[in-house]
């Protein structure tokens, strides 16, 4: 079936109910079910897993050890909360496509609602970092003070929560054969038909999951280029902000293509019945690869953030007795410090001698 929002679809068993002609409804539909009864549980419980522990690990690391006091850390927190709020949606996924059904009410529109403020703040947060990276690498760090930073965060985050309140209005869980499930429907109290409020909710995904933080990547890196420091300066925390601008930009931009095109399919003639079932197909399938997008970003800190992976190294110690001073992770004491370059003074002098 289409797929008109950026929450969970058929894969969830969020149904959408279309009016469709005689000549669409004589075509074969894309069952999603096939494909999400054999891969989704699965691989949400990995990813959900993994997740999990990823991100749980940079809030520690960032609220323990890095501390707060940048803009930086304070938007990486966020996203981290995000990815969080976007995880802890896939285990009633992953039981839904194995069980074919989900909750009941009121979780069915708290589970689509919370996915979807979990996506919208992402790529809030992702934009606001590229915004913070490109205000310092002007020298204008005076414009992104710790408390502008906390006001931003908190606005990211009621902007997103009023995106993602059509998901509360549309969804409402339903009996099919004997199991809830999530169902598309458009109220009896708003005005124009479903298919306008279908129309309505891709461009919303379309606008705010996509062309926004698009749009501001492009803007600032432009900006950057065009200046003779960007070549003396871009390796430094840029690769890190535009790494995971760039992932998430990846991973999310196919789905909103091929939902966008599915939803108005009938304006970009598509409306057949063999470009019908390959718009289903594609929009389940994206969808279900850019789900994993919330355990990426902590493997990005990993490999792009050496402060990042002195902080993991060091917690990899914790609880086992102190490394030797020769392990590449392990901090020294000043005393120890002392005791090394004592040595190396008289290692030293024996040389001379």
């Amino acid at each position: 079936m289409a797929n008109y929002t950026s929450t969970p679809e058929d894969e969830y068993d969020v149904l959408i109910e279309d009016d469709l002609n005689n000549k669409i409804e004589q075509c074969d539909q894309y069952d999603t079910k096939i494909l999400s009864a054999k891969l989704v549980p699965a691989l949400y419980t990995v990813v959900f897993l993994l997740g999990l522990l990823d991100n749980l690990l940079v809030v520690l690391i960032l609220v323990k050890h890095k501390g707060l006091k940048r803009v930086e850390n304070i938007y990486f927190l966020n996203l981290a909360v995000s990815n969080l709020c976007f995880l802890l949606t896939l285990p009633f996924w992953a039981h839904s496509a194995t069980h074919g059904g989900i909750l009941g009410d009121p979780k069915c529109q708290i589970l689509v609602a919370l996915s979807s403020v979990g996506l919208y703040s992402e790529a809030f947060f992702n934009a606001l970092l590229t915004v913070q990276r490109c205000l310092v690498f002007f020298d204008m760090e005076t414009l992104s003070s710790v408390p502008r930073g906390i006001i931003t965060s908190v606005l990211a985050w009621g902007i997103a929560i009023l995106v993602s309140l059509p998901e509360l209005v549309f969804y409402e869980p339903q009996v099919e054969s004997q199991k809830y499930k999530c169902f598309f429907g458009k109220p009896h109290f708003l005005p124009a038909d479903e298919t306008f409020w279908k129309h309505f909710l891709t461009l919303r995904t379309n606008i705010f999951g996509l062309l926004f933080p698009l749009f501001v990547f492009i803007f600032c890196y432009v900006r950057m280029r065009k200046t003779i420091r960007f070549g003396k300066r871009r390796y430094d925390l840029y690769k890190l902000v535009f790494a995971v601008m760039v992932v998430f930009l990846l991973m999310w931009g196919p789905y909103n293509v091929a939902l966008c095109l599915s939803t108005f399919k009938d304006y970009f003639c598509l409306q057949d019945c063999r470009h019908s079932y390959n718009l289903d197909k594609s929009v389940h399938i994206m969808k279900i690869v850019a789900t994993t997008h919330c355990c990426v970003n902590p493997l990005l800190y990993v490999l792009l953030d050496k402060e990042f992976r002195k902080h993991l190294c060091r917690l990899g110690h914790l609880g086992n007795a102190p490394p030797q001073p020769t392990e590449r992770c392990a901090p020294r004491t000043p005393g120890e410090e002392h005791d090394l370059s004592a040595e190396m003074q008289a290692s030293f002098r024996q040389s001379q001698d």
